[in-house]
Order: structure tokens, then C-alpha cells, then sequence
């Protein structure tokens, strides 16, 4: 039994040996969905995972590799980092909030305005938009708010102080008003005070600071705190004026100016002088603020959850949650918070919503908040779910997933019940996020993919300088070179879902990235129908239209034709002598076609292509035009020659867009013409927000050492084969054997036309491209485990399919 065990098992090594010996053997990649896999033994890697995956994509077509998009600068801000971005979506505006440095700013029809001034340098802001109005709070200044004004311009009714249109949370905001009762430009602010028949509750929150002005001042007053219910009268209280913003932010002194017997309207109209004020009548600041203070706590995480705002994050009480009376943010009862294992050593980081429940986070723990019962004494608080915190409190974010987070040794997702770790392929570049600037990690879920930007402590840098990309739909990981503090999706009102992101150096800048390009796509023949054919014509189906050189007129109006070109032609028989080269198919051996205007509020214009054939005689260009308006179109630009991706960057993008093809032959009878392929005969592409900003992308793919199926056998490369599209850039393909005798770089230029190449390197058609490396016979390529690299270091967007290599194993290796 023993010797046939032997045998068989000596009979399958040579049957191996048999198959294996220099019979030709392809080794597939066609599947690099599963993205970076960086903590495995580089030997077990699967195929269709990479050892790098830098700044690549792995599902914009599922199982090719493509390059990651390039940031667009969105807004400039000068010499500073970007703290915080918001999208404000108002009933009346739609606006973005940034923070930077000591200000606040809102953007708007391209305009940057200074809405607050004065914040701690440097610090973060978490807004929230509720009831209308965006809040913002920080751990180290009180709770702002804006409520979407952007009139600041001084001494006219209605406006604001420049720079000075938010108001602390808890306090009304002011803006002038026709009337010349207080002081004359002078600086005023604002205080309110509730009561509630027996007790004052009062709030230290002041108004936005407002310069009067010389003929315009009086005051009126918006969006006046309520309090909670039983409240029967409400006070507001003003400064006297001062002579500058810094006097009216220092006095204490306020007088009563206005009594709102009631607690439902929120507007008043300021008419009290300043000697009126002084007498100081009742009840007085000193009575009302000897109630109880109800004034918004600071905090450094804000977050709405059962029509209250909810803040923790306080630097004296960092265990402390505190919350608001229910749909009125602008008044907090001193008695409601609650300690979250106060004194253990940890502090609140994140305030979540999960399944309906209040979800705290902690350094070291994660628990729920059950909020539910008319009153707030029917709250409890569980005991911890998970014991794996968070460190990092603005990695935090919800997702399909769960809550995803950055906790001290990977990237988890708490689902209600449990943390789970789902970094496991990356705990390398885990461990390379900075523990010291840990607390300055940036986490934002959009588009099935969680952003965690970073400070790499490889590289040395003190702020954020890369991203990591977590693709839940692939379970799938990327690295990119980027410096982001912040993100923001734009994914509301008329905004297009494109997700944005503030810098972490002192650029200034903010940028637009994922699912900013669009496409112009001219396909059908009654789009080309709808332009002007001058000597060209369309002809084929609605579907697969074909433009060429041709007469653009009917028997009917030929006659007119024919004078258009040679005024002498009265009939017929004049065609030959005023027209001699004229071809019964065609006038002359050029022509034109040129587009409707279209609409498509362009930031950026990127790339125009077309299919053309030319034939043994033909020429297509094309010119473009663009516009503010279509009664403003600028000039015709300068031909572009490449149907592969012709570079239109440097034209100045607006709102509309025009193209003229120009179609030419030095034979007449002979035409090139234009036809439909891939969904398109004329393409342009573009972004409808931002400029360009990367000057180059450096991207990068590093498989395992492959062993190509036949591990025991020693592999003889004949040839290699990269399946792709892209019509710009170098790539580098890289072989290198394990024996290290072998490291060879291939460059693979992607802009060339397989049909221009006379060498056969290329094949294929110019969108669906295959480049072919065969080695050289006398220089053989062998090795038992190879690694491939693909590296590019463009902009433009490629994307390999498939790579393939060809090759013979040829000896039996111990």
C-alpha cells in the first residue's frame, strides 16, 4: 500500500512536471477590486489586491483600476488653514461657512464675506444647521449662530455691521433701522432675560456688536430667544453707545429697552434713547441676572437629536453632556446635563445618532442616551456597549455601516451593539497616523466611501498630509497625497453631491473632488440638426449619425447655394465654368458645422473629443467658444487637433459653450467625417465646480510577489500585455524578481493611437487600447516570484482592465 502511495504520488510530480515544462501559460489580473492590502505577507496577497494602492480607485468601473480625481480649488482664502467648512441651506440663501484663523466667512455668488470676527485662532467649529439657522460651536468661544443675512453695508436700514453678522446663541440679532433715536454712529449690543411670573432666568449671550449710523439709527431686533414654557414676559437689555466695537464687547452695564409680554414673537423695533436707557427702569440687569443663568454652554461637538441641541466637549467638564429646551436651541436650563462616567479618566468625543438613540462616545468607551418620555427625568443612560473608544473626535462619522471611527489602534464601526475593527488590511498605515496629532484626524462618509485624512508620521509632517479611503461597497482601501482639515458635502438644494474639503497647510485653500466632472456628450443626428451646416451635412440614423463634407442645401434651394458661391451662376449649365472643381457630392473641399450654444456652467473645462475618420486625404479640427451669457460669447479659440482628448484647460470656462468642427479633404472626392462611438461622436468634459489645483498626482499599484499559479516552478516571461484606456501621460510598468537580478522599468505611453503605431506595441482602438511588452529572446526574463508596479504621475484619468503575462515554466525549483 505504501509503494503505491509512492507511486501515485511520484506519477502526479511528473505529470506536474510534464504540464509545466516550457509550455506556454498565461497569468491574468483582470479583478483589482479589493484595493490595498499592506499588512499581509506580501506572499499570500490575493491577485486582486495590491501591496500599494496610491492614489487610485478601485469601483468607478468595478474591477479596473483607475486614477483617483484631482483636487479643484473651490475658494481662496489667503495665508491660513481651514478650521471648518458648513453648507448653509437656508430658506432665503444658500451659503458656505468656513472658519479660519480668528474669522468666520460665508461664500456666496462668489463673493467671501466676513460674518464674524474675533474666534480663538486656529481652533475647530462643528456647525449644525437647525430651524433655519446655522450653529456653531468650539470648545474654547461660545456658541455662534447665523441666520443667512448678508446685508452689511453701513448706515442703510436693514444691514449689519460688516464683518459682524453672527450673534452668540442665546441672543437676538441686530440690524439697523430707519430712525434717529439712539446715539448717532455708536456701537451697541444686546441681552436677554425670561421670566416666568415668580423666577428670572437670563442669558450672558450678546447680540452681534452694530455700528449705527449717521443718519440711520435706530435698531431692530430678529430672531429674539424664547424661553420655555410658562414664560410670561421676556426683557431685552442694551448697552449704551460706545465710541468703537472693542468698548461695547467690554461694558457690563446694561439698561431695559423692551418688554415682549409674550413668548411667541421674536422681533422688536429699538426706539429708547440713551438718556431713557440710563434710568435704568425694572427690572433691572441686576434683578434679572440674579436668577438663574440659562445661558448656551461651550463645547466642542454640537449635535441635534430629538428637536434639542445637545453639547458636550466642555473644557472644564469634559464628561458633561449639556442640552436645550426642546425646539428652541437659544436657551439651556442650568439643571439639564447629565455626567457620563464622570472622573474616569476620559472625556466626551463624539455625540452620534444611531438607530434613533444617543450615542456618546469617549475615549475608551461608547454608550447609549435613551432620550424618550415627555420630560427629561425619564432619561437613562446605559452602561457602556463598547470599551474600544475613540480618540480621535473628528474621525467620527455616520454611516450605512454604522458609526465609523478612529479608535487608538485601527478604524471601527460601532452598530448599536458592538465595535468592530474593519482596518485590518491597512494596520500599517494605521500605525503610521500620528498619535501625537491623533486628536486632529478628519473622518467624512460620502458616497459609500469614509475619508480619514491624517498626519503621516513617516513623512514628519505636523499637520494632516494624507487620506486614507475606505470603500464599503469593495471592502476595499486606498492611500492619497492630500492635505485636508475639514470636509463638507454639498448635497442639498441645487447642489450636485460633490464633496469638499478645507486645507490643513497655510494655503488657504478649500477644494471640490468626487463627482465633480461632467460630460457634454453630442451624439444624436437631431442634436446635429439642431446647429448650422455650412458645405457639411448628417446623414445615417438619430442613433448613429455621420457628418461630412457634402452640399447643406435641397433641389429647392440649390440655385441660392450655387450663388453663395459664385454670384454669376444663373442656372444649371453655369456650374461648370463658375464652379469647375465642384463635385456632384460636394461644392469644395471644406466645410462646417457649428453647434447650438449649450448650458453648462462650467468652473473648469477639462477635455474635448470626437471620432473622426479621415481617410487617405481628410483633416478634422475645432474650435470652441465660450460665454457669460449667450448675447456675450467670446472669440472663436484656436483649432484643437487631437480627437483622443485634446487639452482645453487654459480656456476660460463659463456658463456656455459652442463648438465648430471643421472638415476638410485635398481630394473632392474624397470627405473625412465624424461618426458615433462609445455613446458619443463629440465629447467635452468639464466641472461645475473649481478650478484646477494639482499640478501632477503621482499614482501607484504594487501587486504581491505573484507566483503566477506554479509556485514551485521557476517562470520565463515572454511577454506582457496591459489592457487600458487613457489618451495622456507615462505609465511606468515595473518587473522585478524576487531574485533581484531583474528590475525593469517599462514606460507605456497612453496618448498613442494604436493606429498610428508602426512598431505593433499597441493595438486595439484608440478607447479600448492594449499594450504589448515582448522580451527580447536573448535577454531572458526569469524568476520564480515577480512583483508588478504601475505608476503614473499625470492628471488626466486612466483606466487599466486587465493586465496579462504570457510565459513558460521551464525547471522544477527544491
Amino acid at each position: 500500500m505504501k509503494k503505491l502511495l509512492l507511486l501515485i504520488i511520484g506519477f502526479s510530480l511528473f505529470a506536474s512536471v510534464g504540464f509545466c515544462d516550457n509550455q506556454e501559460k498565461i497569468f491574468p489580473i483582470s479583478d483589482f477590486s479589493k484595493g490595498q492590502n499592506s499588512h499581509a505577507n506580501e506572499f499570500v496577497l490575493l491577485k486582486n489586491q495590491g501591496a500599494e494602492c496610491l492614489n487610485v480607485r478601485m469601483n468607478d468601473e468595478y474591477g479596473s483600476l483607475s486614477k483617483r480625481e484631482t483636487l479643484l480649488t473651490y475658494l481662496d482664502f489667503g495665508s491660513t488653514a481651514v478650521n471648518s467648512m458648513h453648507r448653509y441651506y437656508g430658506v432665503s440663501a444658500t451659503e458656505t461657512i468656513i472658519t479660519t484663523s480668528t474669522l468666520a466667512r460665508i461664500y456666496n455668488s462668489g463673493t467671501a464675506t466676513t460674518v464674524n470676527t474675533g474666534l480663538t485662532d486656529g481652533k475647530r467649529w462643528d456647525w449644525v444647521t437647525y430651524k433655519d439657522v446655522a450653529i456653531g460651536t468650539s470648545a474654547s468661544d461660545q456658541p455662534i449662530k447665523y441666520d443667512g443675512k448678508t446685508s452689511f453695508t453701513a448706515n442703510t436700514d436693514g444691514h449689519r455691521t460688516v464683518g459682524l453678522g453672527c450673534a452668540q446663541l442665546g441672543a437676538p440679532f441686530a440690524e439697523l433701522d430707519t430712525g434717529t433715536d439712539l446715539d448717532a454712529s455708536s456701537w451697541y449690543q444686546y441681552k436677554v432675560a425670561w421670566y416666568d411670573g415668580t423666577d428670572y432666568f437670563y442669558s450672558t449671550a450678546r447680540s452681534n456688536p452694530i455700528l449705527t449710523g449717521a443718519a440711520v439709527y435706530n435698531i431692530a431686533l430678529t430672531d429674539i430667544p424664547l424661553g420655555p414654557s410658562g414664560t410670561t414676559h421676556r426683557y431685552i437689555y442694551r448697552t449704551l453707545g460706545a465710541a468703537d466695537q472693542a468698548t461695547v464687547e467690554a461694558d457690563t452695564t446694561f439698561y431695559l429697552v423692551g418688554t415682549l409680554a409674550n413668548n411667541t414673537v421674536t422681533i422688536l423695533a429699538d426706539s429708547v434713547t440713551d438718556a431713557t436707557a440710563d434710568d435704568d427702569a425694572a427690572p433691572t440687569w441686576t434683578t434679572a441676572s440674579g436668577g438663574t443663568n440659562a445661558t448656551p454652554p461651550t463645547g466642542a461637538y454640537g449635535h441635534i437629536h430629538n428637536e434639542r441641541y445637545f453639547i458636550a466637549g466642555n473644557s472644564t467638564y469634559p464628561s458633561d453632556i449639556f442640552w436645550s429646551d426642546q425646539y428652541n436651541p437659544d436657551y439651556f436650563d442650568p439643571l439639564d446635563f447629565e455626567r457620563i462616567r464622570y472622573d474616569d479618566g476620559d472625556k466626551i468625543t463624539f455625540l452620534e445618532t444611531l438607530l434613533g438613540i444617543l450615542t456618546i462616545g469617549k475615549t475608551n468607551t461608547i454608550q447609549k442616551f435613551y432620550t424618550v418620555g415627555s420630560s427629561d427625568t425619564d432619561w437613562t443612560l446605559s452602561s457602556p456597549y463598547s470599551f474600544t473608544g475613540c480618540p480621535a473626535p473628528y474621525s467620527v462619522a455616520s454611516s450605512p455601516l454604522g458609526i465609523i471611527y478612529l479608535g487608538r489602534h485601527g478604524i471601527y464601526t460601532f452598530n448599536g451593539q458592538s465595535s468592530n475593527l474593519i482596518s485590518d488590511a491597512v494596520t500599517d498605515v494605521i500605525a503610521d497616523i500620528s498619535q501625537i496629532n491623533i486628536e486632529n484626524t478628519v473622518g467624512y462618509f460620502h458616497d459609500n466611501q469614509y475619508h480619514l485624512a491624517y498626519t503621516s508620521s513617516e513623512t514628519g509632517e505636523t499637520v494632516n498630509d494624507r487620506e486614507l479611503v475606505y470603500d464599503i461597497t469593495r471592502d476595499a482601501y486606498v492611500v492619497d497625497t492630500k492635505n485636508i482639515n475639514c470636509y463638507e458635502s454639498f448635497d442639498a438644494g441645487t447642489d450636485l453631491g460633490v464633496l469638499h474639503s478645507g486645507t490643513s497647510t497655510t494655503d488657504g485653500l478649500t477644494f471640490a473632488h468626487t463627482g465633480a466632472d461632467k460630460t457634454l456628450s453630442i451624439r444624436y443626428d437631431s442634436q446635429f440638426d439642431a446647429g448650422t451646416y455650412d458645405d457639411t451635412r448628417a446623414y445615417g440614423t438619430e442613433n448613429a449619425p455621420i457628418i461630412e463634407i457634402a452640399w447643406d442645401c435641397t433641389i429647392d434651394g440649390w440655385l441660392t447655394e450655387l450663388q453663395t458661391k459664385d454670384a454669376l451662376i444663373d442656372d444649371i449649365n453655369e456650374i461648370g465654368t463658375y464652379l469647375p472643381n465642384a463635385d456632384i457630392d460636394r461644392p469644395d473641399t471644406d466645410g462646417t458645422w457649428t453647434s447650438p450654444i449649450y448650458y453648462i456652467q462650467a468652473s473648469a473645462l477639462d477635455k474635448l473629443y470626437w471620432n473622426e475618420n479621415l481617410g487617405p486625404t481628410g483633416d478634422i479640427t475645432f474650435n470652441i467658444k465660450t460665454g457669460a451669457t449667450t448675447g456675450a460669447m467670446g472669440a472663436w479659440s484656436v483649432a484643437y487637433t487631437n480627437p483622443n482628448g485634446s487639452d482645453i484647460s487654459a480656456l476660460t470656462a463659463r456658463n456656455y459653450i459652442q463648438f465648430k468642427a471643421n472638415l476638410s479633404t485635398t481630394d473632392i472626392l474624397y470627405t473625412p467625417n465624424l461618426f458615433s462611438s462609445d455613446g458619443y461622436v463629440i465629447k467635452a468634459t468639464y466641472s461645475k465646480v473649481g478650478t484646477a489645483y494639482e499640478t501632477e498626482v503621482l499614482s501607484k499599484w504594487r501587486s504581491g510577489w505573484l507566483d503566477f499559479g506554479v509556485p514551485r516552478y521557476q517562470k520565463n516571461i515572454w511577454d506582457v500585455r496591459m489592457y487600458y484606456q487613457g489618451t495622456s501621460g507615462t505609465m511606468t510598468l515595473n518587473l522585478k524578481n524576487h531574485e533581484g537580478d531583474i528590475d525593469r522599468d517599462i514606460e507605456i505611453d497612453l496618448s498613442v493611437d494604436p493606429a498610428d503605431d508602426d512598431e505593433d506595441a499597441y493595438e486595439g482602438t484608440t478607447d479600448e487600447k492594449v499594450y504589448i511588452y515582448r522580451s527580447d529572446v536573448e535577454d531572458e526574463l526569469l524568476g520564480r516570484y515577480w512583483m508588478l508596479t504601475l505608476s503614473e504621475s499625470g492628471l488626466i484619468d486612466w483606466t487599466i482592465r486587465r493586465l496579462g503575462v504570457r510565459y513558460n515554466a521551464e525547471n522544477l525549483l527544491d
